[in-house]
C-alpha cells in the first residue's frame, strides 16, 4: 500500500501542467492555441518568445521526475523497483495529465528528471549530449526525440545497467514514443553535417 501511494504520488505530482499555467498566469493566454498544440514547455516559448519562461518550464517539468524519483531512492531508500514505478508514473502523469483530461506533454523534460533523480550528474550529462545530437542530426524533432531514447538504451545496456533501470527506460519510452508517434511512419531526414552522410 505504501508503495502505491508513492507511486500516485509521482503520477498526481508530474501531471500538473506548470507550462500551461505559466502560460495563463503570466501571459493570459493558453499555450495550446501556439505551434503544435501542446501544453508543453516548447510551446511556451512558441506562444511568448520569451527564453527566460521557456527555460521556467523545462525546469519545473524536469523538476516533477527529479523530486520523487530523487526522495524516493536518495531519502525514502524505497525498493529499486518501486523506484522504477515511480519513475515511469512520472512520465505518465505529464504525458497524461489528469488536469487535462488525460492528455499532456511530450515527455522530454521530464525523462530528463526522472534519471536526474536517479542518478544525479550520470545520466543528465548523456541525454543532453545525445539530445543535442540527434537534433542537429536529424530533420524531424519526433525522430529525434525517438533515436535519443534508443541510443540512451545503448548506454545503459554498454554500462551493465541493473533489470530494474532498463525496466524504467522501456516504460519510459513507449509514453514518449506514443507522444511523438506523427511522422514516425516516414523515414528520418538526415541533417548534411552528419560525418555518415558526408562519407556517403
Amino acid at each position: 500500500m505504501t508503495d502505491l501511494l508513492w507511486i500516485l504520488s509521482g503520477f498526481l505530482i508530474a501531471s500538473v501542467p506548470y507550462s500551461l499555467l505559466i502560460g495563463f498566469i503570466v501571459f493570459r493566454l493558453d499555450i495550446r492555441h501556439f505551434g503544435d498544440g501542446n501544453p508543453g514547455a516548447t510551446n511556451v516559448y512558441r506562444a511568448t518568445g520569451s527564453k527566460f519562461w521557456y527555460i521556467v518550464a523545462v525546469c519545473l517539468d524536469g523538476f516533477k521526475g527529479l523530486f520523487p524519483v530523487g526522495v524516493a531512492h536518495w531519502i525514502a531508500g524505497l525498493s529499486s523497483w518501486t523506484v522504477t514505478a515511480i519513475g515511469v508514473a512520472c512520465v505518465a502523469g505529464h504525458a497524461f495529465s489528469p488536469f487535462l483530461r488525460f492528455n499532456g506533454g511530450k515527455a522530454v523534460a521530464v525523462t530528463g528528471g526522472i534519471w536526474t533523480g536517479l542518478t544525479i550528474m550520470e545520466a543528465p550529462i548523456v541525454l543532453a549530449v545525445l539530445l543535442v545530437y540527434w537534433y542537429k542530426s536529424v530533420a524531424e524533432s519526433n525522430w529525434a526525440v525517438v533515436l535519443w531514447l534508443l541510443s540512451f538504451l545503448a548506454y545503459l545496456v554498454l554500462t551493465q545497467r541493473h533489470p530494474e533501470q532498463l525496466a524504467m527506460w522501456l516504460g519510459n519510452f513507449l509514453i514518449v514514443a506514443y507522444r511523438h508517434r506523427e511522422g514516425l511512419n516516414k523515414a528520418p531526414t538526415w541533417r548534411p553535417w552528419l560525418p555518415l552522410m558526408r562519407q556517403a
